[in-house]
């Protein structure tokens, strides 16, 4: 039962309050119109049923002492005409719910030989008399009435102005609770949110005030990892110039070769450290040249040049900033080398949606770890040799850039069991 609710109820707050507004005055007012129109015609129907009961019992009277002519004249009178038909003339109809119940009502004091045709604005009466039927055209109008149209309207009229202010209402609560969720959203997307003012109902309020709370603890936690990473960073560069410029002094160069990789290895983490700890600033978009711009990213490296090939159209251009994306790929790219022999890189571009994908054919990623690689210092079994480089920040940078982009990354299982990371963009 719940499942069937949920999958014909609005996806929206909004409408959903909406309905709820809406059904039970709905449903009231069905029932008031119900029981309404019930009583009313209840009483038209026995309104008429007197009328027309009166007028035949007297017209009929009238024929059988003093004949048709004089019978005429006494349903002209009454505003009603009178006629004598032949009984293979009548044509009958089906009965409705009102013309059997003024039928019924007609035939309990004239007579079982009684029944109704209704035309466009007559009611025709038609009573047997011996071998013919006596025909007494009543017009419609004493079946109608102004009440129902005038209650009818003025119901369709309270509801539109009670459902109007109903909706003015609640798109303003709606308004503060989407101005809260898009606050969040860009918070989330680590854009700096200030004109942000907790409004709305008592509720709404406190959920901005909270927010606002925590938007302040989380930016204080993140700029004490920066300053700690910085700091760190920072420090740990001076000494190792220290130790570069004594290494420097040693006459013996064999005994040094191996202390000067591990140094470049330390610098390389120091690099990604102070890379993570910048503050990531919106920088300007505009037009590239996709092929272009992964030539570039390739022959920033001799090793990456031998390994990766590109499947791209020369003339696909994207609105987009090229130093963050130069730095995804490149990021991707580097990642993807240290594990496989070869890499394709391919691009896709439907309407202003831009896809590239990144294969490589290593041992690719356990399902236990997709979760976390994007994690900053996470790595992977796989790549916790200090020998295949890497701080554990690289992807985590390359997912922060992206966001800035308005895009995402995502990772899938290729055929030839590497990994496929998928930058998914929307041109803006």
């Amino acid at each position: 039962m719940n499942k069937v609710l949920k999958k014909y109820l609005p996806k929206k707050i909004l409408p959903r309050l909406l309905l709820i507004f809406l059904l039970p005055l709905i449903f009231t007012q069905c029932l008031l119109v119900f029981f309404f129109y019930d009583r009313h015609w209840e009483k038209i129907i026995t309104r008429f049923s007197n009328i027309a009961i009166n007028q035949i019992n007297l017209i009929k009277n009238e024929y059988k002492i003093n004949g048709l002519e004089r019978a005429k004249e006494v349903a002209n009178k009454l505003n009603i005409e009178l006629l004598i038909v032949e009984e293979k003339e009548l044509i009958k109809e089906k009965n409705t719910f009102l013309k059997k119940k003024i039928e019924t009502n007609i035939q309990n004091r004239v007579g079982k030989d009684t029944f109704l045709i209704f035309g466009e604005n007559i009611i025709n009466v038609f009573n047997k008399d011996k071998e013919n039927y006596m025909l007494i055209k009543f017009p419609k109008k004493y079946l109608l009435s102004e009440t129902p149209i005038i209650l009818f309207l003025w119901i369709i009229s309270i509801s539109l102005i009670l459902s109007l202010i109903a909706f003015l209402f609640l798109r303003i609560q709606i308004r503060a609770i989407q101005r809260l969720a898009k606050s969040a959203e860009e918070f989330g997307e680590g854009k700096n949110v200030k004109k942000f003012k907790p409004e709305g109902a008592m509720e709404i309020r406190q959920a901005g005030a909270t927010f606002m709370k925590m938007r302040s603890r989380i930016n204080n936690y993140i700029s004490q990892r920066t300053n700690f990473l910085t700091g760190i960073s920072h420090d740990l560069g001076t000494v190792l110039t220290r130790i570069k410029l004594g290494l420097e002094l040693i006459s013996n160069q064999n005994e040094t070769t191996q202390i000067k990789n591990d140094i470049k290895t330390m610098e390389m983490f120091l690099k990604e450290y102070l890379d993570y700890s910048e503050k990531i600033k919106k920088k300007k978009f505009s037009k590239i040249n996709i092929l272009q711009l992964l030539n570039e990213v390739i022959t920033s490296s001799k090793s990456l040049e031998k390994k990766t090939s590109i499947f791209c159209n020369s003339k696909i251009n994207f609105n987009t900033n090229k130093n963050y994306l130069y730095r995804v790929i490149f990021n991707l790219v580097e990642n993807a080398s240290k594990f496989g022999k070869c890499i394709n890189i391919k691009v896709k571009k439907k309407l202003k949606l831009l896809t590239i994908e990144i294969e490589d054919d290593g041992p690719g990623i356990p399902d236990y770890d997709k979760n976390n690689i994007f994690k900053p210092f996470y790595k992977i079994d796989s790549s916790r040799n200090i020998n295949k480089g890497g701080s554990g920040l690289g992807l985590s940078i390359a997912n922060e850039l992206i966001k800035k982009l308005h895009g995402e990354i995502k990772l899938r299982d290729s055929k030839t069991k590497g990994s496929i990371f998928s930058i998914i963009l929307t041109e803006t």
